[in-house]
C-alpha cells in the first residue's frame, strides 16, 4: 500500500499563487514520529510518511494559512477509516458531559430564532454529520435534518438512531433553509468550491453555519518557534486548514455570503459571562452565521 500526496500551488480561499512558506518538517522527524504514534496509538503507517513533509503556508494575498502538501482522496480515506480510532471518537460524544449537549441545543435554537416560522418547515443539512449526535438535538427540536457524511461507520450508526441520511447532495436549488458545518473545513481540501457548491442548495434567505478550530497566533508561533504538537488549529494531515475569523469570512464573502450577528443571548444569572461571550462570537470566534449577500 502507498500513500499518496497532492500539492496546492493556489490559496484555497482566495486563489492567489502568492504564497510563501513558514515551517516545514520531514514526517520523519523524530518530533514527527513521536506524536503520531502517540496520536494515533501506534495505527499510523509512518513508514508511508518518510519521504513527505508537514509544510505550512501562507498567503500573501488574504493571509490565509495551509498545508500545500496534503494527502490524496486514498491516503485522506485510510486516515480516517484505519489511522483515527473510531472508538474512542464515538465515545466522545456517547460519554460527553451535558455541556456538549447544551452546547447543542443552544445552537439549534439560535438558528431556529434566524430562520423563523415552524420547525417542521425548517429544512436543515448537518454537512458532515459525523455519529449523528447534533443532527438529533436538531430532529429532536422539530426540524426537517438531513445528514451528509462520507463515513459508512457513521452513516449506519446515525440512520441507527432514526436520522436521515444522504450520500449525495440533491441537485442544486432551494433544498435548504439551514445548512451546518462544524469541524469540517479545516480538513477540506478545496473549502471554497465545497462552500459553494452547498450554497447551490441555499434557500435564499437560508442560514449557513460554520465551526472551524481558531488560528489566531498559529502563523506567528510558527515563525517563532516553529511546529509543536499543541498547535491543533494546523494539526499535521487533518486540519490542512487553519482559519482566522478574518479568512473565514473571506471564505464565505468568496462564496457570496455575508456575515450575520445571531440574536442576543443574555440571562441575569451570568450577564459578565454572556456579555464576553457576545463579543467574542462577534468579533473574535471562528463560528460564524452567515447569509446570501443578495
Amino acid at each position: 500500500m502507498t500513500i499518496g500526496f497532492e500539492h496546492r500551488d493556489g490559496c484555497p480561499v482566495c486563489g492567489s499563487d502568492n504564497i510563501a512558506r513558514l515551517c516545514e518538517i520531514s514526517y520523519a522527524d523524530k518530533r514527527m514520529r513521536e506524536f503520531f504514534a502517540a496520536f494515533y496509538q501506534g495505527r499510523a503507517a509512518l513508514h508511508l510518511l518518510r519521504e513527505e513533509s508537514y509544510r505550512v503556508v501562507t498567503c500573501n494575498k488574504c493571509g490565509f494559512l495551509f498545508q500545500d502538501r496534503i494527502l490524496d482522496s486514498d491516503g485522506m480515506q485510510d486516515l480516517y477509516r484505519h489511522w483515527v480510532d473510531q472508538a474512542s471518537s464515538l465515545n466522545k460524544k456517547k460519554l460527553a458531559r451535558a455541556k456538549l449537549f447544551r452546547q447543542y441545543a443552544g445552537q439549534v435554537q439560535t438558528l431556529m430564532q434566524m430562520a423563523g416560522g415552524r420547525p417542521d418547515r425548517i429544512r436543515v443539512l448537518d454537512f458532515g454529520m459525523g455519529w449523528g449526535y447534533w443532527a438529533r438535538m436538531a430532529q429532536a427540536h422539530g426540524l426537517d435534518v438531513k445528514g451528509f457524511e462520507l463515513s459508512q461507520e457513521r452513516r449506519e450508526y446515525a440512520r441507527g438512531m432514526g436520522l436521515s441520511v444522504i450520500t449525495e447532495l440533491p441537485a442544486p436549488g432551494n433544498q435548504f433553509d439551514i445548512i451546518y458545518a462544524n469541524q469540517v473545513f479545516e480538513h477540506l481540501p478545496d473549502p471554497l468550491a465545497t462552500l459553494r457548491q452547498l450554497c447551490s442548495r441555499l434557500a435564499p434567505r437560508g442560514l449557513v453555519y460554520i465551526r472551524v478550530p481558531d488560528g489566531r497566533g498559529v502563523a506567528h508561533t510558527l515563525e517563532q518557534y516553529g511546529w509543536s504538537p499543541g498547535l491543533d488549529a494546523i494539526h499535521p494531515l487533518e486540519h490542512i486548514n487553519c482559519f482566522t475569523r478574518v479568512t473565514l469570512t473571506r471564505l464565505g464573502a468568496e462564496a457570496g455570503l455575508r456575515p450575520v450577528s445571531p440574536p442576543l443571548r443574555l440571562n441575569w444569572g451570568s450577564l459578565l459571562g454572556g456579555l464576553m461571550r457576545e463579543f467574542a462570537d462577534r468579533f473574535v470566534t471562528t463560528h460564524l452565521y452567515f447569509r446570501p449577500r443578495n
